[in-house]
C-alpha cells in the first residue's frame, strides 16, 4: 500500500513539474478587461471612491498593454447589461479576461447581485429586475482560454439593506445581506477575488482609493508575478493597512504553471529580497506542492528557491499512515477535527517517540513548537507542524466569527446613525428652503418697489419732456406769427427768444436724463446695500459696509448706510464684550471680586490676576479652580453676593478686629492673626523664632511712626491669597484565500 502511494505521488509530482517547466506563451496572450465603477447612486448616498478606483484600474490595464479595456462609469441597469453583452464577444477569442467592479453589491436568498446607480430596490423581489446577477458578470468571461479573473470591490456597508422590504418567503436559506456571499467558480482556471471575506464588510478608505484597490494597483501589474502570489501580497497589505479588520479572499483555483497578468521582461530582473520573503511566507502557510511549484516558477533561483525545493522534497517523501488514537473526552471538541498525522519515511527514535506521545494529542501550540525546536530534523516534525497549522486555522475561524458578529453590531449601529442623520438633514433642508423662500419673497417685493419707482421716474421725465416740447412748439408758433406781423428786427428778437427757449428745453431734457441716471444708480446701490444687510455684521459684514459707505453716491441712502454701520458696530462691540475673558468682562469681574474681598488690585483688565482671584473664590464656593474662564454667567454669579466671600487675612504684627486689621503695639513678637489662616505646625518653630528676633528690633521704628498718628491705624486687608490648590490631577486616583 505504501509503495503504491509513493509511486502515485511520484507520478503526480512529475506531471506537475512538466506543467511548470512547459514553455508559456504569455508574450502572445490576448488580454482583455472590463472595468466598472458606480459612485453616483441616485437613491442612496453617493460613494466617493468607486469611480476613481475604476479609472485608475483601467489606466493600469492600458499601461500594462492589454489589447482591449472597456470602461463603464456610473452606469444604470440597461447600460450595465449592454456593457456585459459587449464584453462577452470581446472575451470569446481572448486568452486572459479580467473584470473589475467597484460599487454596491448585496446577497438576497443566497444569490449575489451588483447594483446599478438607478436601482431603487424597495423590496427584495425587485433585485431580479433592477440589479445585475453576479453569475451573469462571471459568465461573460467564459470565452477566455487561459485565465478568467473577476475582481469585486463591492463588500461595502450597503444602505439598500436598511430600507428594503422583505417580501420573499421566510423559508429562504438566507435573507438580505449587506455584502456578497461566497461563490465557488463552476469553470476551471477561474478566480473570483473579493475585497473582504464573504459576509464581511470592506472599507472605502480615507484616501484617493479604497485599501483593496490601492493594493491591486501596486501588486497586480508586477511583470512576471503569478496572479496567486500577487493576491497573496494584496491580502497582506490590506490587512496591514486596515489593522486586520479587512481580509481579502480569492475563490477558485488555477492549474499548474505560472499565470501572470503582465508578462515577465525578456531579461528577468531579480525581485527585492523582502518581496521574495513575503511570497515564501505566504506559500509556507498554504504548504501544498502546487503552491511551492508556483513559487519556484516566479522565483526560480536564490536562497528561498532552495528552501522551496527542500519543502517539495519533504512533501514527496511523506506518506500517509493510520491516524493516532482519538483524544480523551476531557479534551476540547476542536481536536476531533484535526487532520490525521503523517508517518515519516523512517521510524522515529525512542526519544522522539516518547516526546511525541506527550504532545501528539495536545492543543497547546507552544508545546508542539517546542517539540519541533528540539527535533527540527525529525520526521514527526512535519506532523507537528501540520497540527499547529490546523490549530491556528481553528483559532482564526473563531476570531473570524467574533469579528463578523462585531461587524454586524457595528453595521446596525451605523444604520441607525445614518437614519438619524438623514432625518436631521431633511429637517435642516426644509428649514433652509423655508428661509430661502422668505428671502426670495422679500427680494421680489423690493424688486417690484424699485421697478415702480423707476416707472414713476420715467413717467415724470417723459412729462417734463412733453411739456418742454409743447413750450418749444408754442414759442415757435409765436415766433412765426410775430415774423409775419413785425418787422425784421422784431423777427430777429423773436428768433433769439425761440433759441433761448430751445436751449432751456435741451437743458431740461439733460436734467431729466441725469435724474434718470441717478435713479438707476440709486437702484443698483440699493441692491448692493440689501445684500450687505442680509449678510449681517458677522464675518466681513462691517468691512463690506464701510467700503460701500465710501462709494455710495445716492443721497437718500446716506442716512440708511450711516444708521446700518452704527448698528453693525454696536453688534460687533456687543459680541466682543460678551466673549469669554473679554476686557469688559474681566474688569467687571475684578470690580466684583474687590467687593467680595478676593482681589486687591485695581480693575485694570489683567486676566492672569483675575483668574488667580477667581480661583480663590471658586475654591471657597466649591467650584473648579483650574484655569477658570470669565464669562457673563461668572460675573452674574459674583453680583449675587451681598457681602464678603473671601476671608480677611492680616499681616504679621496685626490683629483682626471685626472687619479690619489693627497694628498690635503691645505684643513684642507679633503673630499672624487671620480669620482663615492657621498657625504653622511644630516643624516650623525654628523659622518662627528667627522671625520673632527680627521683629523684636523694630518696635522703636514702629512707635516713632505711630507717635505722629492720633490713634492706631486700622487697615482692611482685602488681598486674595490663592490656596495653591490646582484643578485636575489623578487623585488617589488561517485560512488564506489567494486562489490555490
Amino acid at each position: 500500500m505504501i509503495r503504491r502511494l509513493v509511486s502515485l505521488a511520484a507520478v503526480i509530482g512529475a506531471t506537475i513539474a512538466m506543467m511548470v517547466l512547459a514553455p508559456t506563451a504569455a508574450l502572445a496572450d490576448k488580454r482583455v478587461a472590463l472595468v466598472i465603477g458606480n459612485s453616483a447612486y441616485q437613491n442612496v448616498p453617493k460613494l466617493p471612491n468607486p469611480s476613481r478606483d475604476a479609472n485608475a484600474v483601467a489606466k493600469m490595464f492600458k499601461d500594462a498593454g492589454f489589447d482591449s479595456v472597456d470602461v463603464l462609469i456610473d452606469v444604470g441597469n440597461l447600460d450595465f447589461k449592454r456593457g456585459i453583452r459587449k464584453f462577452e464577444e470581446t472575451s470569446d477569442d481572448a486568452d486572459i479576461a479580467v473584470i473589475y467592479y467597484a460599487g454596491h453589491g448585496l446577497e438576497i436568498a443566497g444569490s449575489n447581485y451588483l447594483i446599478p446607480i438607478d436601482a431603487k430596490l424597495a423590496s427584495d423581489r425587485d433585485a431580479d429586475d433592477e440589479a445585475i446577477p453576479l453569475e451573469r458578470l462571471v459568465s461573460s468571461a467564459d470565452g477566455a482560454k487561459r485565465l478568467r479573473l473577476i475582481i469585486l470591490d463591492a463588500c461595502r456597508d450597503n444602505p439598500f439593506v436598511g430600507k428594503m422590504r422583505r417580501e420573499r418567503s421566510r423559508s429562504a436559506s438566507r435573507g438580505v445581506q449587506g455584502g456578497l456571499g461566497k461563490v465557488e467558480p463552476t469553470e476551471t482556471d477561474t478566480l473570483i477575488a473579493y475585497a473582504a471575506k464573504a459576509g464581511s464588510t470592506a472599507e472605502d478608505g480615507d484616501g484617493q482609493h479604497s485599501p483593496f484597490t490601492t493594493a491591486i494597483l501596486k501588486d497586480l501589474p508586477v511583470p512576471g508575478l503569478d496572479v496567486r502570489l500577487a493576491f497573496g501580497r494584496v491580502r497582506d497589505e490590506v490587512m496591514k493597512s486596515t489593522g486586520s479588520r479587512q481580509e481579502p479572499f480569492v475563490y477558485g483555483s488555477l492549474g499548474g504553471g505560472n499565470v501572470a497578468l503582465v508578462p515577465a521582461p525578456a531579461k528577468p530582473q531579480e525581485a527585492p529580497m523582502s518581496e521574495v520573503k513575503a511570497d515564501f511566507e505566504l506559500v509556507q502557510k498554504i504548504g501544498t506542492q502546487r503552491a511551492w511549484e508556483v513559487f519556484l516558477g516566479t522565483h526560480p533561483t536564490g536562497f528561498y528557491a532552495d528552501l522551496a525545493r527542500a519543502q517539495i522534497d519533504a512533501l514527496n517523501k511523506a506518506v500517509a499512515v493510520p491516524p493516532p488514537a482519538p483524544p480523551s473526552s476531557a479534551r476540547s471538541n476542536d481536536v476531533a477535527s484535526l487532520e490525521p498525522n503523517q508517518i515519516p519515511s523512517r521510524p522515529p527514535t525512542t526519544q522522539e517517540a516518547l516526546e511525541w506521545s506527550k504532545v501528539k494529542d495536545s492543543t497547546d501550540i507552544a508545546a508542539l513548537q517546542q517539540f519541533i525546536k528540539r527535533f527540527p530534523d525529525a520526521p514527526l516534525a512535519i506532523t507537528a507542524q501540520q497540527r499547529i497549522d490546523v490549530l491556528k486555522r481553528q483559532a482564526q475561524q473563531r476570531e473570524d466569527a467574533q469579528r463578523k458578529a462585531d461587524a454586524q453590531k457595528a453595521a446596525e449601529a451605523a444604520q441607525k446613525q445614518r437614519e438619524e442623520d438623514e432625518r436631521r438633514a431633511a429637517a435642516a433642508e426644509a428649514a433652509e428652503k423655508a428661509k430661502a423662500a422668505a428671502a426670495a419673497a422679500e427680494a421680489q417685493k423690493k424688486r417690484e418697489e424699485d421697478e415702480r419707482r423707476a416707472a414713476a421716474a420715467e413717467a415724470e421725465r417723459q412729462a417734463k419732456q412733453a411739456e418742454a416740447d409743447r413750450k418749444a412748439k408754442e414759442a415757435q408758433q409765436k415766433a412765426d406769427q410775430a415774423a409775419h406781423a413785425k418787422a425784421a428786427a422784431e423777427a430777429a428778437a423773436a428768433a433769439a427768444a425761440a433759441q433761448k427757449q430751445a436751449e432751456e428745453a435741451a437743458a431740461a431734457r439733460k436734467q431729466a436724463d441725469l435724474a434718470a441716471q441717478k435713479e438707476a444708480a440709486c437702484k443698483d446701490q440699493q441692491g448692493k446695500l440689501d445684500a450687505i444687510l442680509a449678510k449681517g455684521s458677522a464675518g466681513t459684514g462691517v468691512d463690506d459696509l464701510k467700503q460701500f459707505s465710501r462709494t455710495v453716491t445716492c443721497d437718500r441712502l446716506g442716512p440708511v448706510v450711516a444708521a446700518s454701520l452704527q448698528r453693525f458696530n454696536a453688534e460687533v462691540a456687543q459680541r466682543t464684550a460678551e466673549a469669554p475673558n473679554s476686557l469688559p468682562l474681566v474688569r467687571s469681574a475684578q470690580t466684583e471680586l474687590i467687593r467680595l474681598g478676593c482681589f486687591t488690585g485695581r480693575p485694570d483688565g489683567s486676566l492672569t490676576s483675575t483668574q488667580a482671584a477667581l480661583s480663590r473664590y471658586n475654591k471657597i464656593e466649591g467650584l473648579p479652580t483650574n484655569n477658570p474662564v470669565v464669562t457673563k454667567d461668572v460675573v452674574a454669579d459674583l453680583v449675587k453676593h451681598s457681602r464678603r466671600v473671601c476671608p480677611l487675612e492680616c499681616n504679621a504684627g496685626e490683629t483682626l478686629k471685626g472687619d479690619v486689621c489693627v497694628v498690635d503695639k503691645t505684643t513684642p513678637a507679633p503673630a499672624t492673626s487671620t480669620a482663615s489662616r492657621k498657625n504653622n505646625d511644630e516643624g516650623n518653630a525654628p523659622s518662627r523664632r528667627k522671625q520673632a528676633a527680627r521683629e523684636h528690633e523694630q518696635p522703636h521704628r514702629r512707635e516713632q511712626k505711630q507717635a505722629s498718628r492720633p490713634e492706631p491705624q486700622a487697615r482692611q486687608q482685602a488681598m486674595a491669597r490663592p490656596s495653591g490648590g490646582g484643578g485636575g490631577g489623578g487623585g488617589h486616583s488561517a485560512i488564506v484565500g489567494v486562489g490555490f
